[in-house]
């Protein structure tokens, strides 16, 4: 029952991301401080908003994942994320190509790390107002939810070490 619920939630984000916008669309880029379309407006919109929804819990530090989140992190992803931020967390699922702007991209270390981790999590419950991010509390569990976390937060440090081919770079 879970499996088709998520299925559908999934089928429904599809649908709804084929006539909005997210994030970041081609030229992405966040060294040279160049978006396109006013994206870095909208981050810093949304910045404010989970702010103010937040409060002091914006900055509240978040626990390493353990191993068991990690893979229940995976597996959530790979059910409800893939369709639009792809197979590896990079904004090229099947259904980013009907998007004006590409979905986030997790491995991006530079967006990934925009919001906080309380930040992050918030996203994935309540979801982006205006854009094809929709909330998932209703769909997920709160296990779910902190483990599918943990799996993008991953993601950007496992793009780290193959940028640098190390784990020990400062960033």
């Amino acid at each position: 029952m879970k499996s088709t619920l998520l299925t559908l939630a999934t089928a429904m984000i599809v649908t709804v991301v084929s006539t909005t916008t997210t994030f970041a669309g081609p030229g992405h880029e966040h060294g040279d401080g160049k978006h396109a379309g006013g994206h870095m407006d909208h981050m810093n919109d949304v910045l404010q908003k989970l702010k103010t929804e937040l409060g002091s819990e914006y900055g509240k530090p978040v626990p390493a994942a353990s191993k068991e989140q990690l893979v229940l992190g995976k597996k959530v992803f790979a059910q409800s994320c893939v369709a639009c931020h792809g197979a590896s967390g990079k904004g090229d699922g099947p259904a980013a190509a009907g998007l004006k702007k590409k979905p986030a991209d997790f491995t991006d270390t530079e967006h990934s790390k925009f919001y906080s981790d309380q930040g992050r999590i918030h996203i994935i419950k309540k979801g982006i107002a205006g854009t094809p991010m929709s909330g998932w509390e209703a769909v997920l569990n709160e296990q779910e939810i902190q483990s599918v976390h943990a799996y993008v937060r991953s993601l950007r440090n496992s793009a780290n070490k193959e940028k640098h081919g190390h784990s020990n770079h400062a960033h």
